[in-house]
C-alpha cells in the first residue's frame, strides 16, 4: 500500500510539541521503510530525532483516502542520500480515516477571488463550508460569477497551532444558487492540488471537526 515516493506526514507521539513533519518514502522493505530526513511543516527546517522515537504517520493514497499508522525510528543509513529507517506497518495496523470527499465542515474564513480569464474584477468573499474537494462561497450582492467559471482563490487557513497557511487554489464553479438574505452562493470544485496542500486542507477540516465536538460536549 505504501509506495516509493509517497509523501508521509509524521507526528511525534510523546512530545509537548504539536508540530507535524513531512518526508518522502525512499525505499520499501518487508519490515521497515526508508524515508528522507523529515522537515517541520511550519519552519521547513530539517528535524533530527533519537532512535526509538515513536510517531503517528499518515498518508493519502491515489483514491484520496487518508490512512494512519504508528511507527518507530530504528536508525540511520546512507543510500544515495542520508535516510532514516522506520518500522513498516502490517496491513492490519494501517487504519483508514475517511474519504476526503466526505470531510466537509462549516467555517467562516476569508478568501480573495480572481477570475482566471479576467472576465470581471477580483473580489473578496467568505467560505461557508469546506472540504478537501471544494468549498462554498458567499457571493457579493452584485457579481458576475456563473457556472464553469475558472477562479483562483487565495485562502488563509488559521490553524490551531497558531500558524496561518496561505494556499493559492484553482477552482471551477459548479453552480450558482440563491442563499439566505438575498445573497447568492457558489459551489466550487478544486482543480489540481499539490498533495501537501491537500493534506493542509484535510488537517484544517479535522481540526474544525474536533473544535465542534468540544463545543457540543461543553453545551451538553
Amino acid at each position: 500500500m505504501i509506495t516509493v515516493g509517497e509523501p508521509l506526514y509524521l507526528e511525534p507521539l510523546f512530545s509537548d510539541k504539536k508540530d507535524k513533519y513531512r518526508c518522502k518514502v525512499f525505499d520499501v522493505k518487508e519490515d521497515h521503510l526508508y524515508i528522507d530526513y523529515p522537515s517541520n511543516e511550519k519552519t521547513n527546517r530539517t528535524e533530527y530525532f533519537f532512535d526509538g522515537t515513536q510517531f503517528k504517520a499518515s498518508f493519502v493514497d491515489k483514491e484520496r483516502n487518508v490512512y494512519t499508522f504508528r511507527t518507530e525510528l530504528l536508525g540511520r543509513k546512507i543510500e544515495n542520500i542520508p535516510v532514516l529507517m522506520i518500522t513498516s506497518p502490517k496491513e492490519e495496523e494501517i487504519h483508514k480515516i475517511q474519504r476526503r470527499e466526505f470531510v466537509r465542515v462549516e467555517t467562516m474564513i476569508d478568501t480573495s477571488v480572481v477570475n482566471q480569464n479576467d472576465a470581471y474584477p477580483p473580489f473578496n468573499s467568505v467560505i461557508l463550508d469546506l472540504s478537501a474537494g471544494g468549498m462554498l462561497l458567499s457571493l457579493p450582492v452584485v457579481h458576475s460569477v456563473k457556472s464553469e467559471d475558472q477562479l483562483n482563490c487565495l485562502v488563509v487557513f488559521p490553524m490551531q497551532s497558531g500558524e496561518k497557511l496561505y494556499l493559492d487554489l484553482d477552482c471551477t464553479v459548479l453552480r450558482v444558487f440563491d442563499g439566505a438574505g438575498g445573497r447568492q452562493k457558489a459551489s466550487l470544485q478544486f482543480g489540481e492540488i499539490a498533495q501537501r496542500d491537500r493534506q493542509h486542507i484535510i488537517r484544517f477540516c479535522f481540526e474544525q471537526q474536533l473544535l465542534m465536538k468540544k463545543k457540543e460536549s461543553v453545551s451538553l
